[in-house]
């Protein structure tokens, strides 16, 4: 049996803090599903979606991430940090 690792890209958004202001502007498809309401903002400062699979919600202070498929998953930032790095100008325009 082989293994493989999957690399995909990601968009993401790190939600502030309580009382802190986010170091960025919200990205379009952030706000877009919030407005749709497909997102929503809950009582502990992150967000909550409904998914056939149930009820997902993440925490102020967690990463919100768009995948290539157009669908939204949460990560805490320590997962985040391990499992994603960065993409430089130039591997992104080697990937278009």
């Amino acid at each position: 049996m082989q293994t493989f690792l999957r690399k995909s890209l990601v968009q993401v958004f790190h939600l502030p803090l309580w009382g802190h202001v986010a170091p960025q502007m919200a990205p379009k498809w952030l706000i877009d599903r919030l407005v749709s309401r497909e997102l929503e903002m809950n009582r502990l400062g992150g967000l909550t979606m409904n998914t056939p699979f149930g009820v997902q919600s993440c925490l102020a202070g967690d990463v919100v991430l768009l995948f290539a498929d157009n669908s939204i998953g949460f990560e805490k930032p320590e997962v985040f940090e391990r499992d994603f790095e960065a993409v430089t100008a130039d591997q992104l325009l080697r990937a278009a």
